[in-house]
């Protein structure tokens, strides 16, 4: 009977200590610094009735499509993404990827746009 309760305890402590050493480790919270410019600067997209838009981001974020301040607040910040909330209370988002934003969502149209650097036209 002591013999039983010996095996149960070890194996008991073995189980322990193998789940203590062998739990997955928390991830280390992401130390990357966003850089409000890298989303800086004027972008063009083409709605879906063939209008060109410009866009404009300062480096405080501020954003404004054709000119018109939206007086839209930005609601989330990530690495390669910009949420404003716009006066309306629609989401509007700039996607990017490693070197400009590409996309521009837009909630009220349920849309999404590619953005361009320059005023090209598609032809």
């Amino acid at each position: 009977m002591f013999l039983l309760r010996k095996s149960k305890f070890a194996i008991f402590l073995v189980s322990f200590l193998v789940g203590v050493f062998h739990t997955p480790k928390r991830p280390a919270k992401s130390t990357d610094q966003i850089d409000p410019l890298f989303f800086a600067g004027t972008w063009y997209f083409t709605d879906r009735r063939k209008r060109e838009h410009r866009i404009e981001i300062g480096p405080d974020l501020q954003l404004t499509i054709d000119g018109e301040n939206l007086s839209a607040k930005v609601s989330e910040i990530q690495k390669y993404e910009v949420s404003y909330i716009d006066r309306y209370g629609y989401k509007l988002e700039i996607r990017a990827n490693e070197t400009r934003p590409v996309k521009f969502y837009d909630e009220s149209e349920n849309m999404t746009f590619d953005l361009r650097p320059d005023s090209a036209r598609l032809n």
